[in-house]
């Protein structure tokens, strides 16, 4: 299965036959083979080991070959950079299973990374592009991509899906790949939330299998970027400052209370003079009009 290649690596490889990889692929074209390319997501801590266990193997069997130094090159792994400690890998997902892609089947295609990457990209949208998503139980503000077809994790490279998203979500959107097969994040900087996103990343990437990264890592419109704390701690300190000044405003509206009951007693004292009231409503014109130029003055400005 393709979960299990970074576990077995090791077997990519073809046999002891010089062949190139592509070629131990029965009866099928090159045009077939490319149709079968996907990417796969994969915690550079675990590929540097399934590598340091194919290195191994490589060494091993290059002993037979005419020219192990290039032998051993063409059988390498493809693989690109995606964030600091998550790599791309590529696979030929073919029914009776998975083989992964080495240098020597890339020459064979006569490609190079990049046009590998998009053509595997291609083929990925349109085979498993739709981005599914359902809110996580009891933690509604957090959602979940939880597929069986095991490229979960590979979705989150389809960088226009979700450029789609943030039209409907908004344009913050904090993710965690914990393994190949879930993804979940969420549209919000609030810390409380956000760190309830982080102990479900790790929790999941510490008790299912083919685990990617603990990490967390949020969109932008150039691409995916491992999370910037300081947005969650700018985020706190928003939210401290307005908790700050609503305590404020409260006590300001507390303390205007007593002299609005005073001005509840006035209307009695002017009846019983009448001359109280007279003042009150002529300061009252002159309020108004001292107004009006204010007003205006907005207006102008504008």
């Amino acid at each position: 299965m393709l979960f299990t290649l970074p576990l077995h690596a090791e077997e990519a490889p073809p046999p002891a036959q010089a062949a190139p990889p592509a070629q131990a692929a029965p009866q099928r074209s090159p045009e077939e083979e490319l149709a079968a390319l996907r990417p796969v997501l994969i915690g550079k801590r675990y590929l540097d080991q399934a590598r340091k266990r194919l290195a191994v193997q490589l060494a091993r069997l290059s002993r037979q070959q005419d020219n192990p130094e290039t032998w051993f090159e063409d059988n390498a792994l493809v693989v690109n950079a995606f964030t600091a400690d998550v790599q791309v890998m590529y696979a030929l997902e073919f029914q009776e299973g998975a083989q992964l892609v080495s240098h020597g089947m890339m020459k064979g295609w006569g490609m190079d990374h990049e046009r590998l990457h998009q053509r595997a990209l291609a083929n990925l949208d349109r085979a498993h592009g739709e981005i599914a998503i359902k809110p996580v139980g009891k933690l509604p503000w957090l959602s979940v991509i939880e597929t069986e077809d095991g490229y979960a994790a590979s979705r989150v490279l389809l960088h226009w899906r979700w450029a789609e998203l943030t039209l409907t979500l908004g344009d913050v959107l904090v993710l965690g790949m914990p393994t190949r097969d879930v993804v979940v994040f969420t549209a919000t900087l609030d810390p409380e939330k956000i760190g309830q996103l982080r102990e479900t990343v790790e929790t999941v990437e510490r008790h299912q299998g083919r685990p990617v990264s603990r990490r967390l890592f949020q969109w932008t419109p150039q691409g995916w970027l491992d999370f910037d704390e300081s947005l969650e701690q700018a985020q706190q300190q928003r939210r401290q400052q307005g908790e700050q000044q609503g305590a404020g405003e409260g006590k300001m509206v507390e303390a205007a209370a007593k002299p609005e009951a005073d001005v509840a007693g006035q209307p009695a004292q002017a009846q019983a003079g009448g001359q109280p009231r007279q003042e009150d409503a002529g300061n009252e014109h002159r309020d108004q009009q001292g107004q009006q130029p204010l007003q205006h003055g907005r207006e102008d400005t504008r």
